[in-house]
């Protein structure tokens, strides 16, 4: 038989027969009855030369601790100085996500010292005694004990995406913001993978302070699939714009997923899971999935009140969803507003950008070819007004000299 024969339909029955096994989910069997409510918030790390608000360099794999400084370490009478490129990507990302962009914007810290302190009030306060107190009192990938973010003042706001899901279509998904932030440090365990099994943990400082652009969308998905192509979708765009390498391996792109359960036609949403640590897309539909089978079992059992507001673990070895941490609210975080502000030339209009790729090309090089930098400010590209123009062209957009310093 020739080498590059086929063999009988009878076998290739047999690989259709497996697929279609394959691709059965046990999710199938509550799909009449309820139906998942599926956000995502996806951290896409910037490119740029340095990091957010200091001269150290954004280096992925270089030797740990090696660049820090005392700025991103957080050491008492330090001042941040937001790097203009920061800024400059993310509305360029922004745009291709169809935002609405903030012409005045800030940042804000985000405690997380104090969530330590409610839960160990919490436990305190608590009428049933428990194990043992929270072990966690601070977070060492987070010495400054906060995290400069964006809270009621986003840089960009109001966006969707139209993603294509095979076999059923184009969707499309709101973005209800993307905001600037800071990255925290990377943990390192000894003796495991994970968290699971370690023996000890080492913390890398060089990815803290790196800058990240946080996508939130709206609770638009129904489906794993359609979280997945989601993602997908979106890391193309980032990819396509020129803003970061997309690389999920690295960390450069990292998802939450908040899953909750509902009956169908039911108006109100069910209590809300986060899922994190999950490291491509298949495995995001797999996460969903597995939550979505555990919720409708807790519900179909009259277990309802075990469904909490928290963080779970996705495990890639075992296929399911483990505890982490409690969920914390908006209030535990007390956000209060950073010095350092954003502001952005009035007299410049927002753009529209074509959702073909070539555009989104032509865009990216529009933006790079206008974006003179100087020692007291930053320029942006902007877009042909025209959604299907192929003739990019661009003029300037001016952020204010007195907020940026260029690194």
């Amino acid at each position: 038989m020739h080498p590059f024969s086929f063999k009988p339909m009878r076998s290739l029955a047999r690989l259709n027969a497996a697929k279609q096994a394959k691709e059965a989910s046990p999710s199938d069997a509550f799909a009449e009855t309820f139906e998942a409510v599926i956000g995502i918030e996806c951290h896409v790390q910037l490119n740029t030369v340095t990091k957010a608000f200091c001269s150290c360099r954004n280096e992925y794999g270089a030797d740990p601790n090696t660049h820090v400084c005392p700025v991103c370490l957080g050491h008492p009478g330090t001042l941040p100085a937001l790097n203009s490129a920061v800024v400059e990507k993310s509305v360029l990302a922004g745009l291709a996500l169809n935002c609405n962009i903030s012409r005045e914007s800030k940042f804000d810290r985000k405690q997380y010292v104090d969530v330590a302190v409610s839960l160990i009030i919490e436990y305190c306060r608590s009428p049933t005694p428990l194990v043992a107190p929270p072990r966690r009192y601070f977070y060492p990938d987070l010495p400054k004990g906060y995290q400069i973010s964006q809270y009621d003042i986003p840089l960009c706001h109001g966006g969707f995406i139209d993603v294509a899901i095979p076999e059923e279509g184009t969707k499309r998904i709101g973005i209800t913001r993307a905001h600037m932030e800071e990255d925290a440090g990377k943990l390192v365990y000894i003796g495991s993978d994970g968290l699971s099994g370690a023996q000890s943990s080492q913390v890398d400082y060089n990815r803290g302070g790196v800058p990240l652009l946080e996508i939130v969308s709206e609770p638009d998905m129904r489906t794993g699939k359609e979280a997945a192509m989601y993602a997908a979708e979106l890391r193309r765009i980032m990819l396509c714009i020129g803003v970061s390498n997309g690389n999920m391996a690295e960390g450069s792109m990292r998802c939450d997923v908040n899953v909750s359960v509902r009956k169908r036609g039911a108006p109100e949403f069910g209590t809300k899971v986060e899922v994190k640590n999950m490291n491509s897309f298949n495995a995001m539909q797999r996460a969903i999935d597995f939550e979505f089978v555990r919720q409708c079992t807790l519900i179909e059992e009259n277990k309802e009140d075990e469904i909490v507001q928290e963080t779970r673990l996705w495990d890639e070895n075992g296929q399911f969803t483990a505890p982490m941490r409690k969920k914390e609210g908006l209030a535990d975080y007390r956000y209060f507003p950073e010095p350092v502000g954003i502001e952005l030339d009035r007299r410049a209009r927002a753009p529209r950008l074509s959702h073909s790729r070539y555009a989104l090309r032509s865009f990216a090089r529009t933006s790079r070819r206008f974006a003179s930098r100087t020692r007291s400010s930053t320029a942006f590209g902007r877009h042909s007004p025209s959604s299907h123009a192929t003739n990019v062209r661009g003029t300037a957009r001016w952020v204010s000299p007195s907020t940026t310093a260029s690194y």
